[in-house]
């Protein structure tokens, strides 16, 4: 039987304990549909809001979506130091914001309610200046936010709720490959936030706000870049001999006879969650039975 070929991913050796680089906004604005040509990216708050939600006085002030982008330079440098260059993959990201439950701006209104955050490709907008009692036009603003959406390229990072009250918040962020290549470039990053719920009034502090400790921020966690020492059969099974791991994090292999196909295209074999973080084996179950092909290869992905 001959030996199929692997795709081996080396690895430097390095900590098997996760990274975590905590990312500040570069520019966050919110802007308001029934002030369409109006900026607000120098307020001390952004806010989420529907188009039923009513502020303290019981009065709508309409629609609010909120901008915000991080730049990860200093991110990808601090896990190159960590990791060695390269060598490593980011394996979550979380917000932190603090919420304001009852502002005492009347521009802004309240209410709980679901609201979304996506990954956007375009970054080319400008934070401006304006404030809720100061509003300007030298940044994004309502009408700017039609050019700058794409259905066909932004991508949801999930569904969430607010608390209504004052505290801090913790929304953890999907993972969908373009987004994770974006944070892994170390440039500037973009998100939106728009109402899921036309109830929602969600406000909460902005990298503008006086109080550093309020201040909004995007924290990501890395690990070291999984690899392949080797394989060996074992009957009719194929073992992966694995470097790298990380306790309890998912490693899935992947295989495919044509190495050049997008990795969405290999066929997923077989997950394994080490206990212990170093070295670990995943095992093929039946993967070397005829009429499995000579010319196989292997990839290894945490999912």
């Amino acid at each position: 039987m001959k030996l199929p070929t692997v795709a081996v991913f080396l690895a430097l050796a390095a900590s098997a304990h996760a990274a975590w680089f905590t990312n500040s906004f570069s520019a966050d604005a919110f802007v308001r549909a029934s002030a369409p040509t109006l900026n607000y990216g120098g307020a001390g708050a952004l806010s989420v809001s529907g188009t039923n939600a009513v502020n303290g006085l019981g009065a709508t002030n309409g629609a609010f979506d909120s901008f915000f982008r991080v730049n990860s330079a200093a991110m990808v440098s601090n896990f190159d130091s960590t990791f060695g260059t390269n060598n490593w993959v980011i394996n979550g990201a979380r917000l932190h914001v603090t919420e304001l439950g009852a502002p005492a701006n009347t521009v802004f209104n309240r209410g709980v309610g679901a609201f979304e955050i996506r990954w956007i490709a375009n970054d080319m907008w400008v934070e401006g200046t304006g404030t809720p009692n100061a509003p300007t036009m030298d940044g994004i603003d309502y009408i700017t936010e039609l050019t700058l959406l794409n259905s066909s390229t932004d991508l949801s990072l999930g569904t969430f709720t607010n608390a209504g009250v004052d505290g801090a918040l913790s929304f953890w962020l999907t993972l969908p490959p373009p987004f994770v290549s974006d944070l892994a470039a170390g440039g500037e990053v973009g998100y939106y936030l728009t109402a899921m719920d036309p109830g929602i009034g969600f406000t909460f502090d902005s990298r503008s706000f006086q109080v550093a400790s309020g201040r909004p921020a995007l924290e990501v966690s890395a690990i070291p870049k999984p690899g392949i020492a080797s394989l060996h059969f074992a009957g009719a099974d194929v073992v992966l001999a694995c470097t790298n791991g990380t306790a309890g994090e998912a490693y899935c292999a992947l295989s495919t006879t044509n190495a050049a196909l997008a990795l969405n295209q290999w066929t997923a074999l077989a997950t394994n969650f080490p206990p212990i973080g170093g070295e670990f084996t995943i095992t093929l179950t039946n993967a070397a039975i005829p009429p499995a092909p000579a010319g196989q290869y292997f990839m290894l992905r945490t999912q």
